[in-house]
């Protein structure tokens, strides 16, 4: 795993609080030459002055956030490299890279130059308050995970119907959940876990299942159960704790291996089982 801290680059570049986006290029297209058409491509859809400018305006004007951010990520790096053996029998050929984005995510896997990158925001972080060492390393040990599955499984299957969708996101979250436990050496760990949120999941954990297998039986949307900007009941992410636990199930009979290379039809099966439904295959 190599790493790439870009913060003495931010700084440099924006030396006050004023975004410039020739400069930005300049800076991302040093990172990698795709990196600012990834970027840009992906904020398209939003208003840039109304939606991305500002977050990225009042990170810039918090350059000691920044650099603790960037001592905090070097920290964080150096324990993974020593914890992955612990998931990865060979070496993990990844590249993470804490850079300046446009509002694009906190943290993301995808390819550069036909390489594997984890993007990890510095405005994103900042923003939402994951600057802190555990919510960072938590941040990062789920990307990693979703790199375990790449590596190992297949991290994609056709997806051309709602709940095959909804089982691609519960069964990639769940693993990479699985993963970031492993790394944490902890199986009870959560990074979401805060003003109640475990004790709330487990709780109703049999509505929550029962809910999914609904929506996946009627072909409804799920998207409220993932990403901090929905709830579920009154909580987010609450997709992360099915699929994690979903995942744990299927250890029982498979390995987490055999697990992450399964289709669409096998895992809604599996999901017949664990949720006491019948599902579509």
């Amino acid at each position: 795993m190599k790493t790439v801290n870009t913060v003495p680059e931010i700084l440099s570049t924006f030396p006050d609080s004023h975004f410039d986006k020739q400069r930005w290029r300049d800076y991302a297209g040093a990172i990698h030459p795709e990196l600012p058409k990834l970027c840009e491509e992906d904020t398209a859809k939003y208003e840039f002055e109304k939606d991305v400018l500002p977050v990225i305006e009042t990170v810039l004007g918090e350059p000691e956030r920044i650099r603790h951010l960037g001592s905090r990520f070097e920290h964080v790096v150096a324990e993974l490299q020593e914890r992955l053996p612990v998931l990865f029998d060979k070496e993990c050929e990844v590249t993470v890279v804490l850079y300046l984005g446009l509002c694009n995510a906190a943290g993301r896997v995808t390819f550069l130059g036909g390489k594997k990158v984890v993007l990890l925001g510095v405005e994103k972080v900042l923003e939402l308050n994951w600057d802190s060492e555990e919510k960072l390393k938590a941040l990062l040990y789920h990307e990693i995970g979703h790199i375990w599955h790449e590596i190992y499984g297949n991290l994609e299957f056709p997806a051309h119907t709602q709940s095959r969708q909804s089982m691609l996101q519960l069964w990639q979250e769940g693993i990479a959940m699985v993963c970031e436990q492993i790394l944490s050496k902890d199986e009870r760990y959560y990074h979401q876990d805060e003003n109640g949120w475990l004790a709330w999941c487990q709780e109703q954990e049999p509505m929550i299942k029962e809910e999914y297998g609904r929506r996946l039986e009627q072909e409804e949307s799920t998207q409220d159960f993932f990403g901090d900007w929905c709830d579920f009941c009154g909580y987010s992410d609450v997709g992360y704790y099915l699929g994690c636990r979903f995942v744990r199930w299927m250890m029982k009979e498979n390995d987490l291996r055999e697990i992450a290379a399964m289709g669409a039809a096998e895992l809604l099966e599996k999901y017949t089982r664990f949720a006491g439904k019948e599902l579509p295959a």
